[in-house]
């Protein structure tokens, strides 16, 4: 009996260990549930990734273009926008989707080599069909049409050799990094990068900003910086940025503005191309992830086309774009 009475004794331990044990791990696994909320943020910049994709995809018209607002007429610069975001998403070169868009693209190239004659049209169409990895001539005419549209105080404006801009000559530099060149392999470069960083293209605070304003404009120097890496020394000018992050995540056009989505990826992408640290840019990204709509579109009202924010395909690929960001040195 005695012997019974001890086997009796060690099962109830046993099971009491059993019990022990059990709550222990429990208690592990959900004193391990915070630790993994740190990353919660990732799951949902995946379904902003895939809703955006979708979105975009979504409004393609039947020629093959994009247009700036849903059911509008198709747009080159709204085409190349879609077709630079979708790729950089990792969508297929030789998808359907990409093949229309860039057949749309190529029927609209002017015969002189230019989209519409116009610099940011024909340098975002120049990025477009390089990501797609096609029409070879028709991007060496439009090159040629870049270089030929440059002024010779080495700036760009709207039209080919109208007054220099800061925004198209920023955009025109930016987008020739992204073709592969740099100030020694493409010799436009340096003269637009000089007359970017030259002061008379700047307000008293020396900022930028648009023809005729004077405050200054943080969509305007975010593309300015973009502009001037990685020749010019712009870690001031970076952290004048960043210091007008609000407590949303976003940055405003305007210092004491809201926050606007177009203006935040512009500036992630200021960020990516300065290989600054991660935080600020993943802190934007999630307001980003905030402020999608529930079709997948972005709101905004920085497209010169529009008078008050609304959905639109401009801003919608800037923000998928400024997501896939790379900080490497390679745009």
């Amino acid at each position: 009996m005695k012997k019974l009475k001890h086997i009796y004794i060690l099962l109830c331990l046993q099971i009491l260990l059993c019990i022990c044990g059990f709550d222990s791990m429990i208690n592990l696994a959900e004193g391990a549930r915070p630790e993994l909320a740190i990353d919660t943020t990732e799951p949902r910049i995946y379904k902003m990734i895939k809703k955006t994709k979708e979105y975009i995809i979504n409004q393609q018209n039947e020629d093959g273009g994009w247009s700036l607002l849903p059911g509008g007429e198709s747009d080159v610069e709204i085409t190349a926008l879609a077709i630079w975001a979708l790729i950089e998403a990792d969508w297929g070169t030789g998808s359907r989707i990409i093949r229309r868009g860039v057949r749309y693209l190529r029927n609209s190239q002017r015969e002189d080599g230019s989209w519409n004659d116009n610099t940011a049209h024909t340098i975002f169409a120049l990025i477009a069909l390089t990501k797609a990895n096609t029409d070879p001539e028709a991007r060496f005419d439009g090159l040629s049409w870049i270089k030929k549209a440059q002024n010779r105080s080495g700036s760009w404006g709207r039209k080919g050799n109208s007054t220099g801009q800061v925004l198209y000559t920023s955009a025109t530099l930016v987008g020739l990094k992204y073709l592969g060149f740099n100030h020694r392999s493409f010799d436009s470069l340096l003269p637009g990068m000089e007359w970017l960083e030259n002061f008379e293209q700047r307000n008293r605070e020396g900022y930028w900003n648009l023809p005729g304003g004077t405050q200054s404009d943080i969509y305007i120097t975010a593309w300015a910086l973009q502009g001037l890496l990685p020749v010019y020394d712009v870690d001031t000018q970076i952290a004048w940025l960043k210091q007008f992050q609000k407590t949303d995540g976003g940055f405003p056009r305007f210092p004491g503005k809201e926050s606007d989505p177009e203006v935040t990826a512009t500036v992630i992408m200021a960020l990516a191309a300065n290989q600054d640290p991660l935080n600020t840019r993943r802190v934007a990204i999630n307001y980003l992830t905030k402020v999608q709509a529930a079709d997948g579109s972005f709101i905004s009202k920085i497209p010169i086309e529009i008078n008050s924010p609304q959905a639109n395909l401009q801003t919608t690929c800037m923000v998928l774009i400024a997501v896939h960001s790379k900080t490497d040195g390679k745009p």
